[in-house]
């Protein structure tokens, strides 16, 4: 049985999917299995994926007559998927050669870990990420997990919720941010989670002019927030701060307190120029 298990969706990504597959293979780390979800391409992926998985055994296909959606083609790998530790990579991103050494070792020494992550960096378009360092409030403001983060596969099949209905990715989120849906949902499943960033970069994520989530309106997004918080108002409710208590508020307050002192002395100014003129 192998410890790691990549999946890896593909539609019409043909370019790319060499590349990605190639960081694959290149890992120090040697017990995996890749599930590659040829999602019903119109490219020569299929055939990218019958000449990677004829290379090398610890690769699976798996062939989809038709696109199903990217959120559907990753619950699809993850059904098939027998490694202890999952890892999620889009079929155009890159993974550097030791990061499933760095993760495996990381999750193995420490039990109490939900999810592992390197530092990681744009390449293609653009080279800034502006990628804030976890904590569970900005989780919860901002996505601030890419999708290629390492976790323990019993999590996903975890009742913390008393569901008993596995994590998976839900389709529902056709415009984009499944991913940041996917990881609030993990981290509900966990009564304390536990993140941990590697020191080194480990992840690169390629940027594309037709990347779904630059397509996304303002009205497109205050929609999955709405959506976020209906789904997941437990988790909220477990880390919603104290109004009272932001760095925002005690600014506005210092604010107010200025302005209501600017505002007596004018006061007083109008007074005695009114006795004295």
């Amino acid at each position: 049985m192998p410890r790691v298990s990549v999946i890896v969706p593909s539609f019409n990504l043909g370019k790319y999917l060499p590349e990605t597959l190639e960081s694959v293979m290149a890992q120090t780390f040697t017990d995996w299995e890749c599930i590659i979800v040829e999602n019903g391409s119109m490219d020569d992926s299929p055939a990218i994926v019958k000449s990677f998985c004829g290379k090398d055994g610890r690769f699976v296909p798996l062939m989809l007559p038709e696109n199903v959606g990217v959120a559907a083609a990753r619950n699809k790998g993850l059904d098939i998927a027998i490694g202890e530790y999952i890892l999620f990579l889009d079929a155009d991103d890159i993974i550097a050669p030791h990061y499933m050494e760095e993760a495996v070792a990381a999750l193995y020494a420490d039990p109490s870990l939900t999810v592992v992550y390197g530092k990681a960096r744009r390449f293609g378009s653009e080279t800034s990420w502006d990628l804030p360092a976890f904590s569970m409030e900005t989780m919860l403001a901002r996505n601030c997990l890419y999708i290629s983060c390492f976790l323990r596969k019993e999590i996903l099949r975890c009742a913390q919720n008393n569901s008993g209905v596995p994590v998976s990715f839900d389709p529902e989120f056709k415009t984009g941010f499944e991913d940041w849906d996917f990881w609030l949902s993990v981290l509900e499943r966990v009564e304390t989670p536990k993140v941990k960033q590697l020191e080194s970069v480990c992840f690169y994520y390629r940027t594309r002019r037709s990347s779904r989530n630059r397509g996304v309106t303002d009205e497109a997004l205050k929609d999955i927030r709405r959506r976020l918080w209906n789904k997941h108002k437990a988790l909220y409710g477990r880390y919603f701060c104290n109004p009272l208590e932001t760095v925002e508020y005690r600014r506005l307050e210092s604010s107010f307190r200025k302005a209501s002192r600017w505002s007596l002395a004018w006061k007083l100014r109008l007074l005695l120029r009114k006795l004295f003129v």
